[in-house]
């Protein structure tokens, strides 16, 4: 038996602190926040995200069609694009960089009507259409009917963040929060 995650955990730079969306940035790609981190694993050996040049493009476009997907399910999102979760844990998501702080919310402290799901990523499960769950966004309330369908992807400390375009990236599930977060304070 599967045991469902009764959590959802936010990871974020330590310098930058959490709930940040690069969507966001007043110039987009152009935009010196940007700029800095596209080339900061040259610096940096401790941070291994990568972003390609047109990432906040085509992020907006993703955010879009998910925000598109989740009004039309029910959700009554309160920002124009949501702060990522992931549904439990990910160690390689943890582990992208040196500095990395993390945040666990329980999903009971969730607002259903600002939390939608996707399996896995929202960048894949919204550019790509060969997976019965690509192209749609879940609930909060079909959590234990997703993972009993589809399972938790549990092979994220195998997969290299080097590496990591060349697999289905199916390493967690995405949670998206529309709203600032309960119990957060700026």
């Amino acid at each position: 038996m599967i045991r469902l995650p009764d959590f959802a955990t936010h990871y974020y730079l330590r310098e930058t602190g959490p709930f940040r969306s690069l969507s966001e940035l007043p110039a987009g790609s152009e935009d010196p926040v940007f700029q800095d981190i596209l080339t900061r694993h040259q610096r940096d050996p401790g941070y291994r995200r990568r972003y390609g040049r047109n990432y906040i493009g085509v992020r907006r476009e993703v955010e879009a069609r998910l925000r598109e997907l989740f009004v039309a399910r029910g959700g009554k999102p309160r920002r124009d694009h949501p702060f990522y979760l992931v549904l439990g844990e990910s160690p390689w998501f943890r582990d992208l960089n040196a500095n990395q702080g993390e945040l666990r919310i329980p999903l009971s402290e969730l607002d259903p009507e600002v939390t939608s799901l996707t399996y896995p990523d929202s960048f894949i499960a919204l550019t790509r259409d060969d997976k019965p769950y690509y192209n749609q966004v879940f609930l909060l309330n079909e959590v234990s009917r997703l993972v009993t369908r589809f399972g938790i992807p549990a092979n994220d400390h195998e997969i290299p963040y080097e590496r990591y375009w060349e697999t289905d990236f199916e390493l967690y599930i995405e949670v998206q929060l529309w709203a600032t977060p309960p119990n957060f304070k700026a």
